[in-house]
């Protein structure tokens, strides 16, 4: 699997990257805290902290870079079992920052997962690898794809409705 997320976006609107303000993790709320800058730059979380090892101006950018190995973790743990489940094989995973899409599935079998997957509960994030799995079968939303879709998560409606409750805090 083929991680990065390359050119970072801009800083987003209304995030300040300072203590105390709020980033999800799997799906729960932590507070960003300052760890020591001297240590590198690195991200952990701790209790209900997220801790961000990095000077001010690279906070941003260092939660992108930790945030997209996170769901790299995600993907290593889930695309393997549901790819066999499914009977499909994707040719590549890559695990990429993009603003509005959560995923995507190119017609040579190319699975693309969103850096954002690791700020969202664990069933909603494997809600969306199944979702694109899928394609892999069905390369559109048509009536078959969504039967294959519930018939390997039955549910599954109740994991969309949640993905929309968290997608607006789930900004990077």
């Amino acid at each position: 699997m083929r991680g990065g997320a390359g050119q970072p976006p801009e800083q987003c609107q209304g995030r300040s990257y300072a203590d105390g303000e709020t980033f999800l993790y799997r799906g729960n709320p932590l507070k960003l805290e300052s760890g020591d800058e001297a240590s590198g730059a690195r991200v952990r979380p701790s209790g209900d902290c997220l801790i961000v090892s990095a000077p001010p101006e690279g906070r941003r950018k260092t939660l992108l870079w930790w945030y997209t190995a996170e769901t790299e973790k995600i993907a290593r743990d889930l695309i393997p079992a549901w790819s066999k489940k499914l009977g499909v094989r994707p040719r590549a995973v890559e695990v990429k920052y993009a603003k509005t899409r959560w995923g995507s599935c190119s017609s040579s079998g190319r699975v693309f997962l969103n850096s954002r997957l690791a700020m969202l509960p664990d069933r909603v994030a494997e809600y969306i690898v199944v979702h694109e799995l899928c394609h892999l079968k069905h390369m559109n939303h048509g009536p078959g794809f969504w039967a294959e879709v519930r018939s390997a998560l039955p549910g599954c409606e109740a994991l969309r409705r949640s993905l929309r409750r968290h997608e607006r805090d789930a900004v990077i």
